[in-house]
């Protein structure tokens, strides 16, 4: 009998999260910071994890003024902050990261247009490499290294 993917990477030390499709073409994808739950947008591209700078308290965010400038492929924000180590859990994988906030209404804005809930923020990059992540498009689902 072949071995799967997810028994396969499951033997390895991954464990796998579920992720929702969404009709923007994003994926979804749920993690706790600082022991809160939240809805974030799965992107590579993001060199950083972000949160909305509205989330900030609800994520018990200590942030100070950063250089740090975020872009997207629509606009650049010059306003952020940064929240140094902060405890990410997604499913049973874990660490701590350094969160850079910025107003993401535009991005909500377009979502709420499409009648897509809004997001606390963006896990990006420095997650996905931290965590050995492999993504399996097929399934849906993103492999995280524990």
């Amino acid at each position: 009998m072949p071995v799967t993917i997810n028994k396969f990477l499951k033997n390895k030390g991954y464990c796998s999260v579920n992720l929702i499709f969404l009709k923007t073409k994003h994926y979804l994808i749920k993690a706790k910071v600082n022991g809160i739950n939240g809805e974030f947008i799965l992107d590579s591209g993001a060199s950083n994890s972000c949160v909305c700078n509205t989330k900030e308290n609800k994520f018990k965010l200590e942030t100070k003024k950063s250089k740090i400038s975020a872009s997207s492929a629509t606009s650049e924000m010059l306003n952020t902050n940064i929240s140094k180590k902060n405890f990410v859990v997604i499913s049973k994988w874990e660490g701590l990261i350094d969160l850079v906030t910025f107003d993401m209404s535009h991005i909500n804005n377009a979502f709420n247009k499409k009648e897509i809930q809004s997001v606390d923020g963006i896990i990006g990059a420095d997650v996905l490499k931290k965590s050995k992540a492999i993504l399996d498009y097929k399934s849906n689902k993103l492999y995280l290294k524990l």
